[in-house]
This record gives C-alpha cells, structure tokens and sequence, in this order.
C-alpha cells in the first residue's frame, strides 16, 4: 500500500509539473508573439516615416537636408555607415548616425540627443525637462533662431576634429535617416532625406 501511495504522488507531482511547464510554455508564447507584434508595428511605423521624409534624387548621391544644414555623398564612396547610443557625462543619452566616406577626410555625425530622464518613470524629472526645454524653445523664439536644434561644439576641441555634425530634434527622424541611409548604400540608389 506504501508503494502504491508513493507511485501515486509521483504521478501527481509529473502531473503538476507539466501542467506548470505548459502554462509557462504558453505564457512565453504569448509574450514571444505580443513581442513580434510590437516589433512589427515599430518596422511599419519607421517605413512609413521613410516614405514621408524622403524623395527620389540623383542615383548616384545621397543627400540629407536637416535644420538649414544639406550633406551629399556619393553613393559609391560610402564606406561604412553605423548607428550607436551612449550616455554623455551621465546626464545625456546620444544616439547618433555616423558615415565615414572612402577617400573622405572627415566623419559625418548625425545625433539626436535627450536627456537621460527621458528613459525614466519620474514624472518629477521629467516635468523639470518639459519645463526646461519650454524655456529654451521661448528664448530661441525671442531670438528668432532655433539655438536649442544647432549642433553645440568646443573651440578649437570640435571645430577642427575633421568631423561634420548635424542635430536631429526627434529620433523617429534619426531612425528613419538611418534607413533611408542604409537602403541607399545596400541598393546604390541615391535618394534625398528631408527633416523638415
């Protein structure tokens, strides 16, 4: 009787634990397939964005056209493109775009910064951010420029560091260039990318 006790609480617990096994197994596949779902929406929205900052252009240049500032580089001299992110003195998140042209004597480096609250939940910090760009954006007004969208450079440190630089003010921007880069380096069609 002993033994007969002890098969059946065996059999209970491989019961149990397959139960368990398959209600993890389902719990991941709906969280695999609500993960593929977003990614899918992400990929649909950044084509969409694509279409509508970018125009046919001559076939053989790329060319980008972003606050008052124009890049053209020859589709056949891009020798590499990159996109990364990093924290800049801990207070600011960049992500940026970087094309080294064959031949080239500078890097092009196209960003977009935030400050680093943005990837936050504090709605504290961030209403101090929302405030503080509010300001900015009432002085460059004021000033009738745009200051807070203008690349920020040291003298002499980045002015002569053989790079060329562009801000960016939304990443959706930055995200769309950079595929819009890509896919003009992968064909060798030329195309003109507008931030408007």
């Amino acid at each position: 009787m002993c033994q007969l006790a002890r098969m059946m609480k065996h059999a209970l617990c491989l019961m149990m634990l397959s139960g368990s096994l398959a209600l993890g197994q389902a719990t991941n596949s709906n969280t695999n397939s609500q993960a593929a779902a977003d990614a899918s929406k992400k990929q649909e929205e950044l084509e969409a964005r694509v279409k509508e900052l970018e125009s046919p252009s001559n076939n053989r240049f790329w060319q980008g056209n972003m606050n008052g500032g124009e890049i053209m580089v020859a589709v056949d001299r891009i020798g590499s493109i990159s996109k990364t992110q990093y924290l800049l003195d801990g207070g600011i998140i960049v992500t940026e775009v970087v094309i080294d042209t064959l031949g080239g004597q500078s890097l092009t480096r196209i960003y977009h910064l935030a400050p680093a609250t943005d990837g936050t939940s504090s709605n504290a910090a961030a209403k101090i951010v929302d405030r503080a760009k509010e300001l900015i954006d009432n002085s460059a007004a004021r000033a009738g420029t745009k200051m807070h969208e203008m690349v920020q450079k040291t003298y002499p440190a980045t002015t002569h560091a053989h790079t060329v630089e562009f801000r960016v003010m939304h990443l959706e921007d930055l995200n769309a260039l950079y595929s819009s880069l890509k896919a003009t380096w992968v064909t060798g069609k030329g195309r003109t990318f507008t931030i408007k």
